[in-house]
């Protein structure tokens, strides 16, 4: 049973050092709403709106149109800038009409851009001083996609600044908010965000999953929030959010993501709040495992907030980050294995059912194909002597992905099937 203990009011439970800390809140710079234009980034503008009038902040509307597609494979024809430009006037049109259907008579500048959209609203916040990206959640949900495409995961995996996915609907300041912290900067950073754009007259749950290596004197206790290591840790964080906020503490027990996802199911929040975790390629690209589970069976709003320190991912990025037309991949993975067999990979599945599952860790790559016939890409790791050796076989492509580093070498092959992908890992 989770152990909820409002946070008291005297200065007394708030020790020196965390007083001595300098609250500056997050960061007040511009708000960016990325829209498609359709009705499921409707509650997006609206919410924005809300947050903006509230923290007198400006916003910036932000509409990606996806280059045009070549007409065959076989013939790639060069779209004139002309047709490019009339598809993006097209576009700000219906931007416009959406900001007079959801009521926004503000004078937001509005950019409609081509190019590929995560990237792009990635590289448009950070040359604005974006503090707070606002995006729609979609019909389906965003953690039912999670492991795809779908461009939300891709602008955290991709920046450092944080998104606000907003369900269908939902348009007011949220009220009940639940935020999870395992302490980290970013989990703190997540919770301060949101205390900044939640209702005034709401409440933010602090929930942390208990661990006895963290705290084996206190991990059992019903009043953990308060004492030892854990209650201090409680009494920075609550600091850092401010004294203004309506905070109460829960501590639960047990699996992390099935304890918060049981939580959230629970109490209903109207917003769950999360920090990823990893500055580094390969990590932003899985997300952290308990962010996955948790916001994946969420029905509500996102708010998700990447570390702020260090680089972003599009300074750590190859250059080279090549994505292949359907045409090319019987070609492009022969290219792949000839530059790349012999060195040592995992093997990984991840599957919005079943998580992250490692097949192969630690053996020789020795192949990877795509056969037309049966629209099926094979890849194979093993042994060169054949006694140990796994292949598999992937069905339902639906893209192909090569990263290099800097230097031009291969990182590593991905291959999107389904609602799931599949990840062949280069150790350098």
């Amino acid at each position: 049973m989770p152990i909820f203990v409002e946070e008291p009011r005297d200065a007394e439970r708030i020790t020196d050092e965390a007083a001595a800390q300098k609250w500056i809140g997050p960061s007040r710079g511009p708000i960016l709403v990325a829209t498609d234009a359709t009705t499921a980034s409707d509650s997006a503008l609206r919410l924005a709106h809300t947050i903006a009038y509230r923290s007198s902040r400006s916003v910036v509307v932000l509409s990606v149109q996806m280059p045009a597609p070549m007409t065959t494979p076989e013939m790639q024809l060069a779209v004139p800038p002309s047709m490019e430009a009339d598809r993006r006037e097209a576009l700000r049109a219906h931007v416009q009409d959406q900001l007079f259907r959801t009521g926004i008579d503000e004078d937001w500048p509005v950019s409609v851009v081509t190019g590929d959209p995560a990237a792009t609203i990635v590289r448009i916040a950070r040359e604005n001083g974006v503090s707070l990206v606002v995006m729609g959640l979609g019909e389906h949900g965003l953690f039912d996609r999670l492991l795809g495409s779908e461009t939300v995961i891709r602008v955290l995996r991709l920046g450092s600044i944080p998104v606000l996915a907003v369900a269908p609907g939902f348009e007011e300041l949220p009220r009940r908010v639940l935020a999870t912290t395992d302490f980290t900067p970013s989990s703190i950073r997540a919770a301060e965000i949101a205390a900044d754009v939640m209702s005034a007259e709401g409440t933010l749950t602090l929930a942390h999953v208990l661990s006895e290596d963290r705290d084996p004197a206190n991990w059992q206790s019903t009043n953990a929030g308060f004492n030892g290591t854990l209650g201090r840790a409680f009494d920075l964080a609550i600091s850092r959010i401010g004294s203004s906020a309506n905070v109460e503490r829960c501590v639960l027990a047990g699996d992390a993501a099935k304890a918060l996802t049981k939580l959230v199911n629970a109490t209903q929040p109207d917003l769950i709040v999360a920090g990823s975790h990893g500055h580094g390629f390969l990590t932003r690209l899985r997300l952290g495992s308990v962010s996955q589970q948790l916001v994946r069976s969420a029905k509500c709003s996102v708010l998700v907030a990447p570390p702020e320190e260090g680089p972003s991912f599009l300074d750590e990025v190859p250059a080279a980050t090549n994505r292949f037309a359907a045409y090319e991949w019987a070609e492009r993975l022969e290219e792949f294995t000839r530059r790349n067999i012999g060195r040592t990979a995992t093997l990984e599945v991840i599957d919005p059912e079943i998580g992250a599952q490692i097949e192969q860790k630690g053996f020789p790559f020795t192949g990877a194909s795509y056969d037309p016939r049966d629209g099926r890409v094979q890849i194979m790791v093993g042994e060169f002597d054949g006694k140990r050796h796994l292949t598999r076989a992937i069905g339902g492509v639906t893209a192909v992905q090569v990263l290099r580093d800097r230097g031009g070498r291969d990182m590593l092959l991905r291959v999107a099937h389904g609602r799931g992908q599949t990840l062949l890992t280069l150790e350098r």
